[in-house]
């Protein structure tokens, strides 16, 4: 049997190896316009440096110039983070601690801006006494974020102080956000009527 020449079976070889079953793919599309993307960029940095090589070496210079300036950035933030960090505390200094403060501070901070004709303050610092005084009866869960209409919808009172808290929330309103003006008349029946006692409501 005469033996195929090299030419012919490497022509053989070449021929089957073309073929579709032997074209390599990405196995989805992204994968596949990446690849294309990939391809043509470098197409078109081969025709530019071709085409314009003064255009591709000034290319290539700001590239590497936009590379070394990443670089450099991340390293002098990686110096200040250990800088930071081998800093010792310094032991002289106070510690800050946060006192919690109660609803008889709020009063008497309200009554101190209104002392000082400062009323919308004081309604808003009253009303706020008079939520941790829910709070400490058990009949609210107060968090600072809550504004007072959600206070008095969800404060578990009897209907009478129900009733109350509503007159109370209507005033702040009024005057703290509305415009209204308070006098310090209306301040001190409002500060009596938030200074009486709260009843829980019936189960």
């Amino acid at each position: 049997m005469q033996q195929p020449s090299p030419d012919s079976l490497r022509s053989v070889l070449d021929s089957v190896f073309s073929g579709a079953a032997y074209a390599w793919r990405p196995d989805n599309e992204t994968s596949a316009a990446l690849v294309r993307y990939w391809r043509a960029l470098l197409a078109w940095l081969a025709d530019m440096s071709e085409a314009n090589p003064l255009l591709y070496r000034l290319l290539i210079a700001g590239l590497a110039a936009v590379l070394v300036a990443i670089l450099a950035h991340a390293a002098w933030l990686l110096v200040r983070t250990v800088r930071g960090a081998a800093v010792p505390l310094n032991p002289d200094l106070p510690e800050i601690v946060r006192e919690r403060r109660t609803a008889g501070w709020y009063f008497d901070a309200a009554d101190a801006a209104a002392s000082g004709g400062r009323f919308a303050e004081a309604l808003q610092l009253g009303f706020v006494g008079v939520a941790l005084t829910l709070e400490e009866r058990g009949l609210l869960r107060y968090h600072p974020g809550k504004t007072p209409a959600e206070c008095t919808r969800e404060a578990r009172v009897a209907g009478a102080d129900r009733d109350r808290l509503r007159s109370l929330v209507r005033t702040l309103y009024a005057c703290a956000f509305g415009g209204r003006r308070c006098t310090a008349e209306e301040y001190a029946a409002w500060r009596s009527l938030a200074a009486g006692e709260w009843h829980a409501a019936a189960h």
